[in-house]
């Protein structure tokens, strides 16, 4: 009865074991995000489902894991309504924006991916390119331009979505739209988003046709500013 006992407490101990092993495993995937997912030539889902968001992410190298920066993302989406979520999937309408921001070796980074899906299903994806990023931090406004240094992107995707009419349900197809847009941030910018109070952020992007989209970025994401910017302070590549 013993060794019966003994092994079902052994057992016990390796099952409890391997759970936790379990559980770090998960909380380390949590807080780090693979290089590949920020520079991706497939774009990202719908509203940036499966992101973790207002959380520092640690950028890792996707083939060694070795560490290379860190990242918050943020989110918004429109139109808003007690009743409707448009960061749940794409529909007529609806207008996403997902934010990332932070610091990796060769310098620092804001990354704007913008999601549309018009209503009658097109949309000039050059219009969808922010040229400007303007934030209001404390009393001034600080502006980001793009990146000369890298390639805007843009995507077009295939969806179906359904109505109701007369209390039947019809299946119709549409296209959403996205581009991945990275802006500059040198060391007296990322020095300001570090310090910046923390409270929720207005931001103001430019498109390339002239039209303007004012939105937040959370108190939560702000406050990560801080740590996100503090992985290269400098924002410049180690010589």
């Amino acid at each position: 009865m013993f060794k019966n006992c003994l092994k079902s407490s052994l057992m016990a101990v390796v099952l409890i074991t391997g759970l936790l092993n379990v559980v770090a495993l998960r909380a380390i995937a949590q807080n780090s995000i693979d290089e590949d997912k920020l520079d991706t030539v497939k774009g990202i889902s719908w509203g940036g489902r499966g992101l973790s968001f207002s959380k520092v992410l640690n950028i890792k190298d996707t083939l060694v894991n070795a560490p290379l920066g860190k990242v918050v993302i943020d989110r918004h989406g429109e139109p808003t309504g007690l009743l409707d979520n448009p960061l749940a999937g794409p529909d007529p309408g609806r207008f996403a924006i997902v934010s990332l921001w932070g610091s990796k070796i060769e310098g620092c980074f804001a990354q704007m991916i913008v999601q549309s899906a018009p209503v009658n299903g097109k949309a000039n994806l050059k219009e969808l390119v922010p040229q400007q990023i303007e934030l209001g931090i404390g009393n001034q406004i600080l502006k980001l331009t793009l990146n000369p240094n890298t390639r805007v992107r843009g995507f077009s995707i295939n969806y179906t979505y359904t109505r109701y009419k007369n209390n039947v349900k019809t299946k119709y197809s549409s296209t959403w739209y996205m581009t991945n847009t990275i802006f500059a941030v040198n060391a007296d910018t990322a020095n300001l988003l570090r310090n910046a109070p923390a409270k929720e952020v207005r931001v103001r992007l430019t498109f390339a046709d002239g039209d303007t989209k004012v939105f937040p970025i959370g108190e939560g994401t702000v406050k990560k500013w801080q740590e996100s910017y503090g992985f290269n302070s400098a924002c410049a590549a180690p010589n």
